[in-house]
C-alpha cells in the first residue's frame, strides 16, 4: 500500500519561492564579494603608485645635490677646456683598449691630440690642473672612435690606484647615445665598478664630433639608497627595484646585477613613463608599478602579490557575506511564508478578474456570431427583393416619361420611383454589411486618402480639424472606393455629434503589419447601453425619417471584408470627463 503523502497549498507556493530567493540571495553575495575583492584590488594598484611617488621623492632628494654639483663641474670644465687651443692631428697611433662595461679588448686606432700645445693622451695635467679648481669628483677627456669613445686623458683610477684611460664607454650606452645625437647628458653611469653621478658634453671641432668632455662625482648615496629599499617594506609580498634604461637590475633584493633587456617584463615598461601593468610570477598574478626617473634614466619599479595582500581581506568577506546572506534568506523566507494567505488573496482576485475579461470575450464573440447572421439573413433578403426593386424602379420611369407633365398620375409614379430607389439603397447598405461585394484593391497612401476623405464632407465652420499622420510608411493595399465610404459616414457621424462646434482628431499610426485609423470628436457622446448596438443593422439614434441606421452596418461591413477591425469608446456623461467619441480602425496592410 502506497503511502500518499499531501502537501498543504501553502508549502507548494512558499517552496518555489524559497529556492528562487536562495538563488538570487546567493547570486548577489557573489557579486557582492567578487566586486569588494576587484575594489580591494584596485586600492592595492593605487597604494602601489603611491609607493613608487614616495620611492621617486627619496631618489630625487638624494641625487639632488650631487647633480648640481656636476651641472656646475661641467660648466667649470667646459670654460678652461675650451680656453686652450685644441689641434686634432693627423699623426695616429694604436692601442688595446677595453669596453668597460663587458671587459672585451680590442685594438683601436687614435689620433694625436695637442691641447695647449702639448701632447692630451695619457697627460694629466690638464685633468690634474682642474682637479683642484672643481668641487671634487672626476674628470676625463674621451676621443671618439668606431666601438665608442675612448678616455685620452683622466684622473679617474680603478681598485689598484691605476689608470683607466684604456678604457672605453660602448656605442650602445646611454651615455655614447645621448653624445652622438648632440645632447648633454645627465646620469647615473657605472664606471670601474662604482657609480657615478655624471655629466658631459660632446667635443665638437670645425662642427664634427671628436670626443666628449666628461665629470662625475662617485655615487656616494647609492649604498644608502640600497639600504633604504632594502628595508622598505610594501604590504606582506611587494618589495622595490630599480633598473636602467638598458634592463641592468641595479637595486633588487635578489637579482642585481642581472640583465632583463630581452625579458617582455621589462619590454612593457619601455618607452613608457609611468604606468602599471600585470604578470605571473611563480604562478601568481603579480602587479607591477613604475615610473621613469629623467635625471637618472631610471626606472623606478614595485612588486606586489594580491592574493597574499587580500587573502584574509577574502575570507573575512566570504564570512561576513555568507552570514548576511544567510540571515536574508532566512528573514525573506519567514516574512514569505507569513504573507503566503494573501498571496493567495491576491491569485484569486487575479483569477476573477480573469474570469470577467473571459465573459466579456464571450459576449463580445456572442455580438460577433449575432452580426455574421444577420448578414447572411441580409444578403438572403437583398438577394429576393434586388429584383423586385429593379423592376419597380424600372417600369416607374417608363410611366413617367410616358405621362404628360399635368397628368395628375405623374405625381404618384414620381413617389413610387423614388421610394424604390430609396428602398433599393438600403439594399444596397444591406448588400456592404453582409460582405458580399468584392474588393478591387490598389496601393494607397493612407494619409493622402485621409485629406481626401475629408474633402467629401461638409465640415462646418465652428468645427476644428486635426490630422496626425507622422506614419514612416503610409502605403496599405485596399479598396479605397469602399473604405471611403466608410470613412467618410464616420466622418459625417462625427460632425453630427457635435452641432455647438468641437474638434475632429484623426490620428494614424502603424507598424509593419497594421495601420490604425483614430477618429475621434469632441460630441455629446453614446451612452453605455447603446454602445453594443451601434452596428446592427437598422439601429438608430437619430429621429424617424433621419437615418437608416444602415451606416454603421456598412463602415462594419466594409473592414470586415478588409480583414479589419473596428472597436469604439465613449463618453456621455460629463462628470466623468470630457465627452466625445473615438472609432479605432485597425487594417492589415496587405490585403
Amino acid at each position: 500500500m502506497k503511502i500518499r503523502i499531501r502537501i498543504p497549498l501553502k508549502i507548494k507556493l512558499f517552496l518555489p519561492v524559497s529556492i528562487i530567493i536562495i538563488i538570487v540571495v546567493t547570486a548577489v553575495t557573489l557579486l557582492f564579494i567578487n566586486r569588494s575583492i576587484n575594489a580591494f584590488n584596485e586600492e592595492i594598484t593605487k597604494n602601489l603608485q603611491l609607493e613608487i611617488e614616495t620611492i621617486s621623492k627619496i631618489f630625487e632628494r638624494e641625487v639632488s645635490f650631487n647633480l648640481e654639483k656636476v651641472q656646475t663641474n661641467l660648466r667649470v670644465a667646459h670654460m678652461h677646456f675650451y680656453d686652450l687651443p685644441l689641434e686634432v692631428t693627423n699623426q695616429t697611433y694604436e692601442m688595446e683598449v677595453a669596453d668597460q662595461v663587458s671587459g672585451d679588448k680590442h685594438i683601436a686606432c687614435l689620433r694625436e691630440w695637442q691641447l695647449d700645445g702639448k701632447p692630451l693622451s695619457e697627460n694629466k695635467d690638464f685633468v690634474n690642473n682642474l682637479t683642484n679648481i672643481i668641487i671634487g669628483g672626476t674628470i676625463a677627456v674621451f676621443q671618439e672612435i668606431d666601438s665608442g669613445f675612448i678616455r685620452i686623458s683622466t684622473n679617474e683610477q680603478d681598485s689598484d690606484s691605476t689608470s683607466v684611460s684604456r678604457t672605453f664607454i660602448p656605442n650602445n650606452s646611454p651615455m655614447s647615445k645621448a653624445i652622438r645625437g648632440g645632447e648633454i647628458y645627465y646620469g647615473l653611469a657605472l664606471v670601474m665598478d662604482k657609480w657615478h653621478t655624471t655629466a658631459c658634453e660632446p667635443i665638437n671641432l670645425n662642427d664634427t664630433l671628436v670626443g666628449m668632455l666628461y665629470v662625475g662625482n662617485k655615487e656616494n648615496d647609492m649604498g644608502e639608497l640600497k639600504r633604504i629599499l632594502s628595508d622598505f617594506k610594501i604590504g606582506k609580498s611587494g618589495y622595490p627595484f630599480v633598473f636602467d634604461n638598458d634592463g641592468n637590475m641595479l637595486i633588487h633584493p635578489y637579482l642585481e646585477g642581472v640583465s632583463w633587456c630581452d625579458s617582455s617584463f621589462f619590454k612593457q615598461m619601455q618607452g613608457s613613463k609611468e604606468g602599471f601593468f600585470e604578470y605571473k610570477k611563480d604562478r601568481n598574478l603579480t602587479t607591477v608599478a613604475y615610473k621613469y626617473f629623467d635625471k637618472l634614466e631610471l626606472y623606478i619599479a614595485a612588486l606586489i602579490v594580491p592574493k597574499i595582500e587580500n587573502r584574509e581581506f577574502v575570507h573575512n568577506a566570504i564570512i561576513g557575506a555568507a552570514t548576511i546572506g544567510v540571515l536574508s534568506i532566512l528573514l525573506l523566507m519567514a516574512l514569505i511564508y507569513r504573507f503566503t494567505t494573501e498571496r493567495l488573496y491576491r491569485y484569486f482576485s487575479e483569477w476573477q478578474i480573469a474570469k470577467k475579461k473571459l465573459a466579456t470575450a464571450e459576449l463580445a464573440l456572442k455580438h460577433s456570431e449575432k452580426l455574421a447572421n444577420m448578414g447572411q439573413i441580409s444578403a438572403g433578403i437583398v438577394h429576393e427583393l434586388n429584383n423586385p426593386l429593379g423592376i419597380i424602379t424600372m417600369y416607374s420611369n417608363i410611366l413617367i416619361n410616358e405621362l404628360n407633365e399635368d397628368d395628375p398620375m405623374r405625381k404618384d409614379l414620381e413617389l413610387i420611383a423614388k421610394q424604390a430607389l430609396r428602398c433599393k439603397n438600403i439594399v444596397g447598405g444591406l448588400l456592404n454589411f453582409a460582405r458580399k461585394n468584392k474588393l478591387n484593391i490598389n496601393e494607397v497612401d493612407i494619409v493622402d486618402f485621409i485629406k481626401r476623405s475629408l474633402q467629401n464632407t461638409v465640415i462646418p465652420a465652428n468645427v476644428k480639424v486635426n490630422i496626425n499622420g507622422n506614419i514612416s510608411n503610409p502605403m496599405i493595399m485596399m479598396d479605397d472606393e469602399q473604405m471611403l465610404h466608410a470613412i467618410t459616414n464616420l466622418e459625417k457621424n462625427a460632425v453630427e455629434a457635435m452641432p455647438d462646434g468641437g474638434t475632429l482628431n484623426i490620428t494614424i499610426d502603424g507598424d509593419n503589419d497594421n495601420i490604425q485609423i483614430r477618429i475621434a470628436d469632441t460630441g455629446t457622446g453614446i451612452a453605455k447601453e447603446n454602445i453594443e448596438k451601434l452596428f446592427t443593422p437598422f439601429f438608430t439614434t437619430k429621429e424617424a425619417g433621419k437615418g437608416t441606421g444602415l451606416g454603421l452596418s456598412l463602415v462594419y461591413g466594409i473592414i470586415k471584408i478588409h480583414k479589419g477591425k473596428i472597436a469604439v469608446s465613449s463618453n456621455d456623461n460629463p462628470k466623468e470627463g470630457p465627452t466625445g467619441t473615438e472609432f479605432i480602425i485597425t487594417l492589415p496592410r496587405i490585403n
